[in-house]
């Protein structure tokens, strides 16, 4: 319920909107999927009309009914007394269509038929939402990586500076999956917008001979594929359409992360364009949007294990386990949903510091060419001999203050040795112009 009486922070007016936005919260919410109930009710009368399973009239008249027409607090009520809201959608039905033919409504169906393929238009819906914020977000860091390509930070592994790096090769990083979620996610629909008809057990045994032409009629008129089998109790469509939330709502919290770190003050080396205040302290600009990106990585990896335990169904059609994508697969996808719009934001706005980044290379006294000195050496002195003498150049500089470079040129005066970061960046540009041509060459081309 919205409003002071919701009880989880996605549907709170206050929070909600910390999780999701309003397009998704309208296309997963309530409302809507009972307007998919009825689409799918409706829908399925058509077919069995067509084929002179029931009559022409009752299809034409239960099309005529709309959520409006409904009791939604009768509908709510009768759920909680049977454990399902499809009865009492087929209650109202029957009752608002005239001489008895809304009797005609739901024939042969059962509960799982109407709910999974309402289910499935509503995440078609969402991921396509979802899609075009996706690449968005993936114009957007081809961007960045594209603008500093060439901005050299330092390289951190462990938490502790380890070798130069660019920003661009860093933002190519965080692109790099977005590609294949993208990918992903075609590949997904085609498995996932699949219609379900089966009736009781699975068999249409109520809709014989006529099932088969009517499973195939309404997957049609839906715009849904047809399976080979009904589904009811193989659930890995729905397992699927959440651990793709899942990943890319990891990915947008690696982002996240690197940013909310980077942002720290010691570092200075990015800012959110769009960063939050405090309460009490006026100097603080806190890095609110990377929080709600690594925050909606771990709610949606809550809902995984929810529907792999759905997945596991006893015999042909599940007991308890089904219920629980209730409360997984719309809410994973309007955080994650969510999620990358707030990343597109972020990233368009975000604010990159490269004389902070300049700094901090420089407190690395030089150090953080040991390897590439390491690696020079090595040819001549043998690797492990090359990496014995620097080290013992690094103790050195720490010990005494003085700078590696330095160091490095009173040990070996004669020798052209690589002590400048910007020049061991290795195949860093050649990288980074390959992840981004893949990027143009997927918003030019639909996958």
């Amino acid at each position: 319920m919205d409003g002071p009486y919701a009880v989880a922070a996605l549907d709170s007016t206050l929070l909600g909107g910390l999780h999701t936005n309003g397009r998704l919260r309208e296309i997963l919410g309530e409302r809507a999927l009972i307007e998919q109930f009825l689409v799918v009710e409706q829908t399925l009368a058509e077919a069995q009309a067509d084929v002179g399973m029931i009559p022409s009239e009752a299809a034409e008249q239960i099309a005529a009914i709309s959520i409006d027409d409904l009791d939604l607090a009768a509908l709510a009520s009768r759920s909680t007394e049977v454990g399902y809201p499809i009865v009492g959608v087929v209650e109202q039905l029957a009752a608002l269509v005239p001489d008895r033919l809304g009797e005609f409504a739901h024939w042969g169906a059962t509960t799982q038929d109407i709910m999974d393929t309402a289910l499935v238009l509503q995440v078609s819906a969402a991921v396509d939402v979802v899609e075009s914020d996706l690449r968005r977000l993936v114009a957007a860091l081809a961007k960045l990586a594209t603008e500093h390509c060439d901005t050299i930070v330092v390289g951190r592994s462990q938490m502790q500076q380890a070798m130069p790096t660019t920003m661009g090769y860093r933002a190519a990083s965080w692109l790099d999956p977005f590609l294949r979620h993208v990918e992903r996610l075609a590949e997904l629909q085609a498995r996932v917008e699949v219609v379900q008809l089966g009736g009781a057990t699975g068999t249409l045994a109520s809709l014989a001979p006529y099932g088969l032409e009517i499973r195939e009629y309404l997957a049609k008129r839906l715009g849904l594929a047809n399976p080979p089998i009904s589904w009811h109790a193989g659930r890995d469509r729905i397992v699927e359409v959440v651990t793709w939330a899942a990943q890319v709502s990891a990915s947008l919290a690696k982002i996240g992360l690197d940013i909310a770190l980077g942002s720290q003050t010691e570092f200075g080396e990015l800012t959110e364009g769009s960063g939050g205040i405090s309460s009490t302290m006026p100097q603080k600009r806190n890095p609110i949007q990377s929080q709600q990106l690594i925050r909606a990585a771990k709610l949606t990896r809550t809902h995984v294990d929810l529907v792999l335990d759905a997945a596991i169904a006893d015999h042909d059609r599940a007991t308890a386990g089904w219920s629980l994508e209730w409360n997984s697969v719309a809410p994973s996808l309007a955080i994650a949903g969510g999620a990358v719009e707030v990343a597109v934001d972020l990233i368009d706005k975000l604010q990159v510091n490269p004389d902070a980044m300049a700094h901090n290379l420089e407190k690395t006294n030089g150090l953080i060419m040991a390897e590439a000195v390491m690696m020079k050496l090595a040819p001549d002195l043998g690797r492990q001999a090359a990496h014995d003498v620097v080290a013992e150049m690094v103790n050195q500089s720490t010990q005494t203050q003085r700078s590696f470079v330095e160091v490095t040129k009173e040990r070996f005066p004669d020798a052209d040795l690589p002590l400048d970061p910007a020049a061991y960046t290795g195949h860093a540009i050649e990288q980074i112009n390959a992840v981004v041509t893949r990027a143009h060459q997927l918003l030019r081309e639909p996958v």
